[in-house]
């Protein structure tokens, strides 16, 4: 399997809490034990269940709920503000006792899917059997049929869960009649008035597309020819005149909305023919039960991700999400009935050129009112993914706020190079050279020491040596946070002088301890000298 090697950095892991308790669900013996996840610095996962998040929901035009509107106690009792900020969460008074499912899932990374199971599948999808090579890019773990459209194929890549996916081929396919829309014609009269006359027109649908029985039974024979029990999966359809498609899961991950183990999908257009597959045949292994964080640590956690992070920081007025509403709302009905009388419409005068509007956004604090057992999807630094236990918060404002549960010493924050790293040199035995890093395990090269001649590199072990190798020939980038620090600890100070390919303006005084790189996307790409 073709995984992006990573390069683990010497630093001190960063806990998510403080405060830890452990659930009530005993181990029964058939759970693998808990493990340690290491996620990378910034990028600790995120809930199944995607919060109904401000950020995303921006644009929404959903008018804010009026005043005169009366709501029960799971929803807030106010409106919230279309633009706000979220400054703060406090525990209502009513909020439940904590989800006690400890349990967690992992995929692991490194494995490969059966020879058996993919051919099975190719030849269940009519596509040629023969494995093909693809470009390593491509993080294939098998590949069946051309990847030019000339036929059908198969992909089934090499990460942790396996997705795998179908497409029918395209450049050869037979195409039907195009369904041409009647022209419009246009008169003119003889006072030159134009009229145009457009004769109404529905378009044919396409003929022999599946019923939804039909649908579902040719994928129930596909799932079947791969090996699989298709009596075990729950089928959902959809058909119309124009297309049918078929989902097919395995039960719910723990009755959780949105978390399920093997699924299919399937979709079928003109004279029956499958025009896309794809789905998941992997199942996680459970792994637990995990010690879980209490109340104050979870709220704390929420903060942090939600307020101090970047994760979801501002908030509007959400659709309710699950929540039943009380038939104690009111709402007047002459006022949602009455057509409203004209404004009259106000231009606002155009600010002048040059100055900017400032938006001053309502602070708000949410009270959180319930909570929900979630899973937090991550990937490890080995590239397994995971499942954690996970706690859903729900606001008075309606939206979902989703942290990890376990606690602080089964899930880490590890700094970690983004890109492939040098591989350990072994040492050539030759400690002739003139400086330490020559005669510690990696030769650099002849440009390198010219170009690092100024600075003193006798206590810079070899791995720093080789990365700094990688970086000036660009066949490395490091995060420029991490450049910065590491070269911190040998007394050197790094300088952007050009980042995302703008120079930038810099002093011209000579410094030796003193490193001039290049930056793109946060990443040190290039070094241009010592100065």
């Amino acid at each position: 399997m073709n995984r992006v090697p990573r390069l683990l950095v010497p630093a001190a892991v960063l806990p998510f809490a403080l405060i830890g308790c452990v659930a009530d669900d005993a181990d029964d013996g058939a759970l693998s034990p808990p493990e340690v996840v290491r996620v990378a610095d910034g990028q600790s996962g995120a809930s199944g269940n995607a919060a109904l998040s401000a950020v995303d929901d921006l644009a929404a035009e959903e008018p804010a709920m009026e005043e005169s509107q009366v709501v029960g106690d799971d929803m807030a009792s106010s409106y919230m503000p279309m633009w706000s900020i979220v400054t703060d969460f406090v525990v209502g008074d009513e909020m439940p006792v904590l989800p006690v499912d400890s349990t967690g899932y992992v995929y692991r990374a490194g494995s490969s899917v059966p020879e058996a199971t993919a051919l099975a599948l190719a030849a269940a999808l009519g596509v040629d059997t023969q494995p093909q090579e693809r470009p390593s890019e491509y993080m294939v773990d098998w590949a069946f049929g051309p990847d030019d459209g000339s036929a059908p194929s198969l992909s089934i890549d090499a990460y942790a869960q396996h997705y795998w996916w179908y497409s029918a081929g395209w450049t050869d396919r037979e195409l039907a009649e195009p369904m041409e829309e009647p022209t419009c014609t246009e008169s003119v009269d003889d006072e030159g008035n134009v009229t145009v006359d457009c004769p109404e027109w529905e378009p044919e649908p396409p003929v022999g597309v599946p019923t939804g029985t039909e649908a579902e039974a040719r994928a129930r024979e596909i799932i079947a020819a791969v090996g699989f029990d298709p009596d075990a999966l729950t089928f959902e359809l959809y058909a119309d005149e124009w297309y049918a498609s078929v989902y097919a899961s395995e039960p719910l991950i723990d009755g959780l909305e949105g978390f399920s183990g093997a699924n299919w999908s399937f979709g079928f257009g003109a004279e029956g023919v499958l025009e896309y597959a794809g789905g998941q045949f992997t199942t996680p292994e459970a792994v637990g039960p995990y010690p879980l964080v209490g109340i104050d640590a979870a709220v704390a956690r929420l903060t942090e991700m939600y307020l101090n992070g970047s994760a979801w920081p501002m908030a509007v007025d959400a659709p309710a999400v699950d929540m039943a509403v009380e038939e104690t709302m009111v709402v007047d009905e002459e006022v949602a009935i009455a057509e409203p009388e004209p404004a009259p419409v106000t231009v606002p005068p155009a600010p002048e050129p040059g100055i900017i509007e400032e938006f001053e956004p309502t602070e708000i604090t949410v009270t959180l009112v319930d909570v929900q057992a979630d899973l937090w999807w991550t990937e490890d630094v080995d590239g397994n993914v995971w499942l954690l236990p996970a706690y859903r918060f729900i606001g008075d404002d309606g939206n979902w706020y989703t942290v990890p549960a376990v606690t602080d010493e089964y899930m880490v924050e590890t700094p970690v190079y983004d890109e492939p790293v040098p591989m350990e040199v072994e040492p050539s035995g030759d400690d002739s050279g003139s400086s330490g890093a020559a005669g510690s395990g990696f030769a650099p090269s002849p440009e390198l020491l010219d170009m690092l001649a100024p600075l003193d590199l006798a206590d810079v072990d070899s791995a720093v040596i080789a990365a700094l190798e990688q970086i000036a020939t660009g066949d490395l980038a490091v995060s420029e946070q991490l450049f910065a620090d590491t070269a911190l600890e040998f007394g050197v100070e790094m300088r952007v002088v050009e980042r995302d390919g703008e120079s930038l303006l810099v002093t011209e005084d000579y410094r030796s301890d003193r490193i001039n790189v290049v930056v793109v996307d946060g990443n040190v790409v290039a070094i241009t000298g010592i100065g």
